[in-house]
């Protein structure tokens, strides 16, 4: 984020125009959350839906200045032109620290059934609607969490938070600098580490037994869109696994594999 780039005061998600978030589930569920700081909300003067009501009734509760302008007002300050009528001014998205997310686990350790625990270790994914879809995903198929790194790897962003349908605002998110620290920290807390790759022979079903009674906790990498898991990550996985493939193509995209992966280990 540019310095500087600030709204009365206050520090914003990124340069002006990209800290715009807008369509209106996605600023519905940020409003109705109240994690991450809406600073404006601002609606066409032909916002006549209801969720067009909704947000502007929980951001006046909330204490969130709300104006109306154009139409064309909001494509000019957002870029865009499919806003559906509504904007949110965003500040800083609220990460979580790693051990907010295992605190949340360890209390919920105590539960029964076959399901696992879940975390989700982003390593360098670049495409924002990729790693929207794996945060829709993971809030979709009950993951506690999420681990981003910081190198070459996308944040939480306006675009991220739109792919995801809002779903940023459902589960824990953690941004760090040291993947690796943060992985030999999952181990310590009983973690399988899995990195899904193309050379792996385990299939992800054969990890997680559908019928299985024991309750295990996963943490699985998910690797860049081009390159995959980065090796040094790979080195410190205690199993590669595999979504087995019938067709001809190679490989999936990066947010469908997880999705499929997160659906397995948490059936």
């Amino acid at each position: 984020m540019p310095r500087g780039a600030t709204f009365r005061g206050q520090p914003l998600l990124a340069n002006h125009q990209k800290s715009w978030l807008w369509g209106t589930i996605p600023v519905w569920e940020t409003l109705h959350a109240s994690r991450w700081p809406v600073y404006e909300l601002v609606l066409s003067t032909n916002a006549s839906q209801p969720i067009h009501e909704k947000c502007r009734e929980m951001a006046r509760k909330n204490g969130i200045p709300v104006r109306q302008e154009s139409s064309a007002r909001l494509k000019q300050l957002c870029g865009a032109k499919d806003h559906q009528g509504i904007l949110a001014l965003m500040g800083p998205f609220p990460y979580v620290p790693l051990k907010q997310i295992l605190n949340s686990t360890n209390s919920a350790a105590t539960g029964s059934g076959a399901t696992g625990d879940v975390i989700v270790v982003l390593d360098r994914l670049q495409d924002p609607f990729n790693v929207g879809a794996i945060v829709r995903s993971a809030a979709a198929l009950g993951a506690q969490g999420l681990v981003l790194g910081t190198d070459s790897q996308v944040g939480i962003t306006s675009h991220v938070a739109r792919s995801s349908v809002g779903t940023v605002n459902q589960i824990p998110i953690c941004r760090i600098k040291s993947l690796r620290s943060a992985i030999e920290e999952l181990g310590r807390n009983q973690y399988q580490i899995l990195a899904a790759t193309l050379d792996a022979t385990t299939p992800v079903a054969e990890i997680h037994p559908q019928h299985s009674s024991q309750r295990r906790r996963y943490a699985i990498i998910i690797g860049n869109e081009a390159s995959g898991v980065s090796p040094d990550l790979i080195g410190q996985c205690d199993t590669e696994i595999a979504i087995p493939m019938k067709g001809t193509a190679e490989s999936l995209n990066a947010a469908v594999a997880a999705g499929i992966i997160l659906y397995e280990l948490t059936r």
